[in-house]
């Protein structure tokens, strides 16, 4: 079903409520009427202790009446004001334009504060939700863009944007979930729906996966060796880092598709060392 923002989804009996309402109402009334009586007083007997007519240790204790009494009035209206608000909550309203995709209760049901009643998927820009693993996830950023394929349109490809990325992994499946905005569905295209999420290295640039034994830490500065062509001295070369995982780094920046970069021994070496790339034969 579809609803506009504001509308009423659910109701609970509000009897109660309008009871309790009204005996704060009434509590209220009560209270601002001492008052009202207790000020008469102060300001009676304010003018017979000035004459000498009344102890002022008796008019103390009216006065001290008097703010018990103010007190009274203040507490008593947070009662009426809560006693309404609580009543508000009786009715269950949509708090933006959209669809209910589950409902969560029956009528008839007792349900206590804070029970799921609705769910409501709301109207605008879709989304696309993605679980991806710490592996990948250092390739993904805000805004970036990625080709979306639903299960049931197999040669529609829709052009979506991410929109958020997760910087904690879920503790049980050790995932980052990523959602994708869509700006625009086919008719076709339903709620929940199966769909698949393309990243493609164009879009975000090329990165290189190298053995983690390449990485040297230098100065505070991750980098590589790189021979350039021609060249027998190495350049130790900076580099921005994808992702890392046990066995292998995945370069985000600072090594271009081609380059020779030395996998092994890296710590043993410096750049007034005369080396040669090694054909791969045996001495």
């Amino acid at each position: 079903m579809t609803v506009a923002k504001g509308g009423v989804l659910a109701r609970i009996d509000d009897t109660p409520f309008k009871l309790a309402v009204q005996e704060a109402s009434a509590d209220l009334v009560q209270t601002q009427a001492t008052l009202a009586r207790v000020r008469r007083d102060v300001e009676r007997n304010r003018r017979l202790t000035q004459s000498g007519a009344i102890a002022s240790a008796d008019f103390d204790a009216l006065e001290t009446q008097y703010v018990n009494a103010q007190a009274q009035v203040r507490a008593a209206q947070s009662r009426l004001d809560r006693s309404r608000n609580d009543l508000s909550y009786t009715a269950l309203t949509a708090p933006a334009a959209g669809t209910v995709a589950l409902v969560q209760a029956e009528a008839g049901q007792v349900v206590a504060a804070g029970t799921p009643i609705l769910r409501l998927a709301r109207s605008g820009e879709n989304e696309i939700q993605v679980d991806v693993p710490e592996s990948r996830i250092g390739q993904i950023t805000q805004a970036q863009q990625a080709v979306v394929r639903l299960l049931s349109l197999p040669a529609v490809e829709l052009a979506g944007t991410v929109r958020e990325v997760a910087t904690v992994a879920d503790p049980a499946t050790r995932t980052y979930r990523v959602r994708i905005g869509l700006p625009e569905l086919p008719a076709a295209a339903r709620l929940g729906m199966t769909a698949s999420v393309r990243f493609d290295a164009a879009q975000y640039g090329l990165h290189l996966q190298l053995p983690i034994t390449a990485l040297i830490q230098q100065g505070g500065q991750t980098g590589v060796w790189v021979l350039p062509d021609g060249a027998q001295q190495l350049v130790l070369r900076p580099v921005s880092l994808a992702a890392m995982d046990t066995d292998t780094i995945t370069i985000a920046d600072g090594v271009a598709p081609g380059e020779r970069v030395v996998v092994a021994g890296v710590h043993r070496l410096d750049t007034n060392m005369t080396v040669q790339p090694w054909d791969g034969r045996l001495p």
